[in-house]
């Protein structure tokens, strides 16, 4: 009876460690800035990271398109969209020893691939560069792609043995690709209106804004250890 009394003891401790060993490796977190993000679009966005070993990790997020900031009186488009991007991470201090205890907070630097799609209706005021007395508004649709990549550096806090905090920020290469339809607006012919910056943000949804660009990124992820 002793025997299988204790047999029984290895095998509910093996396992209960092997449970918490596999919890420590799985993160799941939510990009809080993505929700609020007014340059593109806001989106849901959920992310989970693996643990390879104590220097090397996976993150892969993905968000969708709930809602939109921007209300038009005319709609071509009924806005919808998701991001996606997948990265890889290097914990630098972990990986000069394997042996250094977490203190709370974890330096990364990681490769970030991303993607997102997403359509809506916009609108432009406009003048003729023949007369610049009159102004219209135009509405319509666009449809945009991007894909690019990131060089993405930031910590990893914990705040408790289930709680993390991450902030983040990346810099890489952006190609995008936008599609519009029922525009009216002809750069050739017309100028965007508006006061300030106006004209530059009214601009990123014209088909004149494809191509690759310099890309900034910052956020800040809250997550939950499994």
């Amino acid at each position: 009876m002793k025997k299988i009394i204790t047999i029984i003891i290895l095998i509910f401790s093996v396992n209960t460690f092997s449970q918490e060993l596999k919890e420590t490796n799985w993160i799941l977190k939510l990009n809080t800035t993505q929700l609020i993000d007014v340059f593109s679009y806001p989106t849901l966005q959920l992310s989970v990271e693996r643990k390879i070993n104590p220097y090397f990790s996976i993150n892969a997020e993905v968000g969708y398109q709930l809602y939109d900031f921007k209300k038009a009186d005319t709609t071509f488009l009924k806005p919808r969209g998701f991001k996606t991007n997948i990265e890889g991470r290097i914990y630098p201090f972990k990986l000069i020893n394997k042996r250094t205890k977490s203190n709370g907070a974890e330096l990364y630097i990681g490769v970030q691939l991303f993607y997102r799609a997403n359509q809506s209706t916009n609108v432009v005021d406009y003048s003729p560069i023949s007369d610049s007395t009159k102004l219209f508004r135009d509405y319509f649709g666009t449809k945009r792609t991007a894909k690019g990549f990131n060089i993405t550096i930031g910590s990893q806090i914990s705040i408790s043995k289930k709680i993390i905090l991450e902030p983040f920020i990346g810099f890489g290469l952006l190609n995008r690709s936008i599609k519009n339809s029922d525009i009216q607006y002809n750069p050739n012919k017309d100028f965007r209106a508006g006061a300030d910056l106006v004209p530059l943000f009214k601009g990123l949804n014209l088909e004149e804004s494809s191509g690759s660009l310099f890309n900034f990124c910052t956020g800040f992820r809250i997550g939950y250890r499994l």
